[in-house]
């Protein structure tokens, strides 16, 4: 068996992937070929096997097995280094890479090959400088490298340096030839964010409408635009969350706050109340849209009927400590409970805790607010409400 095909045999179990492991097998199984040995190829499926019950440390030691029987085998030290970083051990991993690179005798798939994976080894032991160094390098030779221009979108990214993200991702999606859509519109809403905070405001709006025309439900760019038009033409910023109300009705609760303002801005604030009755008349369950009127009616002197709709929004999601601390508000403007209230929510609401819970949906990092990119694993529009169902007592 070549290096090249040795080493997408491994590449393709590390990925942990079920078509990858399923590929993997079938060619180990029709025979791994006349340049690896028998001993080796026994010890390349011992290791394919435990990659896909979750043995790294017993992977690691039967690639070491396969290395020792094909010292000068690029492909393998390059698998071998790759399960080394995926399993944490970072340095190891780096110094079998930087050997890889330092031979002579490599072609120049190789030496790209190479440079590719100790990219990957400085992007996760932090070495960022080192890391764009060696995706750049791959990307002079080989510029439809896809592992490279998609580390390269990760540290642009990390460093919020959009408009080279976008660019590096708009490359990605020609290559892969996938709709992404929604990536680079949450990019372009950054691009317009940080126009707003530097005060170019046309730049700003062209990046949000820009972002809205490569998708609609990108919330992060009807907010930004309706901040933008806010002062001056409240009338069309309501026109831009309505839009957005509309479209994504799930995520309707980010422009609460900021149509509660708008409506009372031009006399009208009826129709916050009116939006929220047929937000909940849509959906029953939507216990964000009772919030958010419970909350105007209790800024209106109506704590009564606010505790109404709350009790309900509670019997929806119970969890929500947002819910019960606008509860106890409106059971403290109706004089219920004395100091003794009052000070269980002053204490609520300094509370170390997640008042309103969201999760990822990939990697499930937990926030205690709506994150357009995940913190932990990077991804674009995947921070989702925490919903944890009521419990039984009957049980």
């Amino acid at each position: 068996m070549t290096d090249t095909a040795l080493l997408s045999v491994a590449l393709a179990a590390l990925a942990g992937l079920a078509a990858g492991r399923l590929w993997a097998a079938a060619r180990l199984r029709s025979g791994l070929g006349e340049h690896v040995s028998e001993r080796a190829s026994r010890h390349l499926f011992k290791g394919l096997q435990h990659l896909t019950t979750g043995h790294s440390d017993l992977a690691v030691g039967a690639f070491l097995k396969v290395r020792r029987n094909h010292p000068d085998s690029v492909g393998v030290a390059l698998a071998l280094g790759n399960l080394l970083r995926e399993s944490g051990q970072v340095e190891r991993a780096i110094q079998i890479h930087q050997r890889v690179i330092d031979r002579a005798d490599l072609t120049r798939r190789e030496h790209a090959n190479a440079l590719e994976c100790l990219g990957m080894d400085s992007l996760k032991a932090g070495f960022i400088d080192r890391a764009t160094q060696a995706f750049q390098q791959v990307l002079e030779t080989d510029p439809r490298n896809i592992a490279a221009w998609t580390g390269l979108a990760k540290i642009q990214e990390d460093e919020r340096r959009w408009l080279d993200a976008y660019h590096s991702r708009t490359r990605l999606a020609r290559l892969r030839k996938t709709d992404e859509g929604t990536v680079l519109a949450y990019l372009q809403a950054e691009i317009g964010r940080d126009a707003a905070h530097t005060a170019q405001p046309e730049a700003a709006e062209r990046a949000f409408r820009h972002a809205l025309r490569l998708s609609r439900r990108v919330v992060p760019a009807y907010l930004g635009l309706a901040d933008l038009q806010g002062p001056d033409d409240p009338l069309r910023a309501i026109a831009i969350l309505e839009d957005l109300v509309a479209t994504v009705p799930e995520k309707a609760y980010h422009a609460f706050d900021r149509l509660a303002r708008l409506y009372a801005t031009i006399g009208e604030a009826h129709r916050f109340t009116a939006l929220c009755e047929r937000l909940i008349q849509q959906d029953p369950q939507d216990w964000r849209a009772r919030l958010a009127l419970a909350r105007a009616l209790r800024s209106d002197s109506r704590p009564r009927e606010a505790i109404g709709l709350l009790t309900r929004a509670l019997e929806v999601n119970p969890h929500a400590l947002i819910v019960h601390l606008e509860t106890l508000r409106a059971l403290r403007d109706l004089g219920l409970g004395g100091p003794l209230l009052a000070q269980y929510v002053t204490l609520a609401e300094t509370a170390l805790i997640y008042a309103d819970p969201h999760v990822c949906s990939v990697c499930h990092y937990r926030a205690g607010e709506i994150l357009w990119r995940c913190p932990h694993c990077h991804e674009w529009g995947t921070m989702v409400e925490e919903r944890v169902a009521p419990t039984d007592s009957r049980r």
